[in-house]
């Protein structure tokens, strides 16, 4: 029997799985992006939280037939929007408005964040909601006002205790911050795509305020939507991939 208009291999394309393929696929990276919408979900409530997207594309995959056919990937990216503030009234807390990132110091190396719920820890150093040390002029920061009362954070990162000035915060920016890696925690970390921090050169930061996520909850709950409904095309795309196989199977060829 001639096979005309196809090359059978065993390759990836073109072959008779190729419907199945496609749809798991689209399946796989839907799963993935419900992963995404869900972590922002869980994240509206927490303090200067960036909103995750992600985005597909389509690349030539070589196969171990040597032809190629079309596959999709993903892009995952942190959306670095301001977040909106909020009043606080605890001096231990500050918000950064515009670009910048608190530095932190953490056992694997120093990290960056935009989460300013700071508190201060048993040797009364300004830590994080984790306990890592927030940095200011390049160590970890001790504020011996342990009421925080007496504590003043001017806007330009430097701090005062009972009117003395006692060092400034370190506050940072990134060539790409869209390079930094998320390592969890609402830390971030250098790499090379995001280049090297630098010391930010208009530095703003509010006393006694917290920087919101930048979640909008309805927005991800319609995305949540709109993913679940493309989900079920991609399962009926597979039933319809089943139904011909079992046609094909059992129809083509039956005599007459």
């Amino acid at each position: 029997m001639q096979n005309i208009g196809f090359s059978f291999s065993q390759g990836l394309h073109p072959h008779t799985r190729l419907g199945h393929m496609e749809a798991l696929e689209g399946a796989i990276l839907l799963e993935r992006r419900q992963q995404v919408i869900s972590n922002n979900l869980a994240n509206t409530n927490t303090a200067g939280f960036k909103k995750q997207g992600l985005t597909f594309e389509e690349y030539l995959l070589p196969q171990i037939d040597a032809t190629r056919r079309t596959a999709k990937g993903e892009i995952e990216k942190t959306l670095f929007t301001q977040g909106p503030t909020h009043e606080t009234g605890n001096p231990l807390d500050f918000a950064i408005e515009g670009e910048g990132f608190f530095v932190v110091q953490t056992p694997a190396g120093n990290r960056y964040t935009r989460a300013g719920n700071f508190t201060l820890d048993a040797q009364n150093q300004l830590v994080t909601q984790e306990g890592y040390p927030v940095l200011g002029d390049g160590a970890p920061i001790i504020l011996q006002d342990t009421t925080g009362k007496g504590i003043w954070l001017a806007e330009d990162g430097r701090f005062f205790v009972d009117e003395t000035e006692m060092g400034r915060i370190d506050l940072v920016t990134f060539p790409n911050p869209d390079g930094l890696d998320r390592m969890g925690q609402n830390l971030y970390a250098e790499t090379r795509a995001s280049g090297q921090p630098a010391p930010s050169e208009t530095p703003h930061v509010r006393q006694g305020f917290i920087e919101d996520s930048n979640i909008n909850p309805v927005e991800e709950m319609v995305n949540m939507i709109d993913m679940f409904r493309a989900y079920e095309v991609q399962q009926k795309t597979l039933q319809s991939v089943d139904h011909l196989d079992d046609k094909a199977v059992n129809e083509v060829g039956r005599p007459a």
